[in-house]
């Protein structure tokens, strides 16, 4: 197996840095409780009936109003690399589609956007268009477990073998902030890996846990805890921010499932680091 280093050199931060970087995520925090107190005024018998979709729901409700700008501060190499997806795509989790422009539409022959928040959904389609892509993309709703996933996938007869999951159908599968709030992360990961092909790239931006003290950074460490301490992972769309999950998707491929493994490790000052690029399946 190829593999790229994925320690990447960075600046120390600036005390002014540090503490932006710090009182970006509360903020951010308080925002998604306003839109869950909201989403609670107009639909109280949700939240009792079904409170999944109407964790769901209030995501949504945040991600529609902030979704562009969160889009906007995206981890260095996101750009190109988002840009040289090709074939048949599998989207995980593209919300309102405010990332789909970073597609380049003459390398892809059709992307399939899954998402389980259904309120995204019209705006999805909408970014699509706007983004060049047009009848390539196509929106699903569903999640991306495979409990979830396979059966979506098994209505358009993308499946094999639906009654074994299948495997190879994807050239290329995107996740962008998505694996942080899946459930069940390890047999999600897992799914994804057998439905990429031989040969298929699976690129990944994905913040995960501050390493300390294996390179981290101390404060930057504690305040990640305190994060979801306070319900991080409640109030923003069940997102994790201490999963390992660079360490997940090579579990689940085992030892020879990745031919490749190229990323790297961004912001380890900061309390919400990244991983940015690709995994090659042999």
């Amino acid at each position: 197996m190829s593999q790229r280093q994925t320690a990447h050199i960075e600046e120390p931060l600036s005390i002014r840095e540090r503490f932006e970087c710090y009182v970006s995520p509360p903020q951010l925090m308080v925002k998604a409780i306003y839109f869950y107190i909201l989403t609670f005024f107009s639909s109280p018998s949700l939240f009792f009936r079904d409170h999944a979709t109407f964790r769901h729901k209030a995501f949504g409700a945040l991600w529609a109003r902030y979704g562009a700008a969160m889009s906007e501060e995206m981890p260095e190499g996101t750009i190109p690399l988002i840009a040289t997806a090709q074939g048949v795509v599998l989207d995980i989790g593209p919300g309102s589609g405010t990332q789909l422009h970073l597609f380049d539409p003459s390398k892809v022959t059709k992307v399939y956007g899954v998402e389980p928040a259904a309120d995204l959904i019209p705006e999805l389609i909408r970014n699509a268009e706007k983004a060049g892509l047009g009848t390539k993309y196509e929106a699903i709703v569903a999640g991306a477990e495979s409990i979830s996933l396979i059966p979506a996938l098994a209505k358009r007869n993308l499946l094999h073998n639906p009654e074994k999951g299948s495997t190879g159908i994807f050239d290329t599968i995107v996740t962008i902030r998505v694996l942080c709030g899946v459930p069940h992360n390890e047999e999600t990961a897992a799914g994804l890996f057998r439905l990429l092909k031989p040969g298929g790239r699976l690129l990944v931006v994905e913040h995960v846990v501050q390493p300390y003290p294996k390179g981290g950074d101390f404060i930057a460490k504690r305040m990640q805890q305190l994060y979801m301490l306070f319900g991080w992972w409640y109030w923003l769309g069940g997102c994790c921010l201490d999963r390992d999950t660079e360490q997940i998707l090579r579990k689940v491929a085992g030892k020879d499932g990745w031919k490749e493994v190229n990323l790297k490790f961004l912001g380890r000052q900061h309390a919400i680091p990244y991983i940015v690029g690709e995994l090659v399946k042999a």
